[in-house]
């Protein structure tokens, strides 16, 4: 991926942004997604990591607000 290689994480930071990714994931799926791809949604986790975000549910926000239209009421499906 362009632009990530020379990025490290930690293994604590890893399983954060794996749980952020899984929960954004089954929230595209169970808001009837169809046009976000995986690796898209890696690239926004990946993104906003990389700018120092380390809480899950503001990675999980973050990556689908750039992704999915502001009017989509994701937030409701977020893990809290």
């Amino acid at each position: 991926m362009r632009g990530f290689h020379n990025s490290s994480f930690d293994p604590p930071t890893l399983v954060v942004l794996e749980t952020a990714f899984d929960e954004a994931w089954l929230t595209l799926k169970s808001i009837g997604n169809t046009t976000v791809k995986p690796d898209e949604l890696a690239r926004s986790v990946l993104r906003l990591a990389m700018e120092g975000e380390r809480d899950p549910v503001r990675l999980h926000d973050g990556a689908l607000e750039g992704l999915i239209p502001a009017t989509c009421p994701f937030r409701k499906f977020h893990p809290t």
